[in-house]
């Protein structure tokens, strides 16, 4: 479960070294207005990504690489293909994750978890969502041009998981650009990305999840 909850929230400037800045709340509001018009107006995405995990008791990163393909309201493809292969397919109420070796479905309206995990990373691929959230507490930071978002978990599930993930923004706050999480264990894992394409075609064939 731990790894399938890191799978569905890693959809999404490198981190700064300057000081950050937590934003006034008028500000705040400011901001989160602009990252949901934006998100609204997103109808779908396409995008690489990179994946560095760093485990506290290990040294080292282990490091992965993919696609990622959104379609909206709800249709997610979040591909690995190095140093393996994993699909995981959300398309409305149902999964489907896909291994060299097996395959899942899940009917996620039969897990309330699963629903709030699902809910949770559909927003944060274009950074919606963010506003009156129920699931995180939501501060704004400013580091140099960039800001990102912090997100303080709520919910017990989420909790005993997560002490927090960042969602960083380009600088027009037109799309999320670094998805930053750190668990409650000390590992952090850090999604980048990469060559975004927004608002093309994409085959209903890529979420097909039966």
């Amino acid at each position: 479960m731990k790894r399938l909850l890191t799978i569905l929230l890693c959809i999404m400037l490198p981190l700064g070294l300057q000081a950050q800045a937590r934003l006034s709340a008028q500000e705040q509001e400011k901001i989160l207005d602009r990252i949901e018009s934006s998100a609204s107006a997103t109808v779908s995405m396409q995008c690489e990504f990179t994946q560095t995990k760093t485990m506290k008791m290990l040294k080292g990163e282990m490091q992965s690489r993919g696609v990622m393909y959104f379609s909206k309201p709800d249709r997610l493809r979040w591909q690995y293909n190095s140093p393996y292969k994993y699909i995981f397919i959300l398309n409305g109420g149902k999964v489907k994750m896909e291994s060299a070796s097996s395959s899942q479905s899940i009917d996620v309206k039969q897990n309330k978890m699963f629903r709030q995990i699902a809910d949770i990373m559909l927003g944060s691929i274009t950074g919606g969502g963010l506003k009156n959230s129920s699931d995180f507490a939501v501060e704004i930071f400013r580091d140099g041009d960039s800001h990102f978002a912090r997100l303080t978990p709520k919910k017990k599930e989420i909790k005993q998981i997560y002490e927090s993930i960042e969602i960083w923004f380009n600088p027009s706050l037109t799309m999320v650009s670094i998805v930053k999480m750190k668990e409650k264990t000390g590992d952090e894992t850090i999604v980048k990305l990469l060559n975004v394409k927004t608002d093309g075609s994409l085959d209903d064939k890529l979420f097909d999840a039966d």
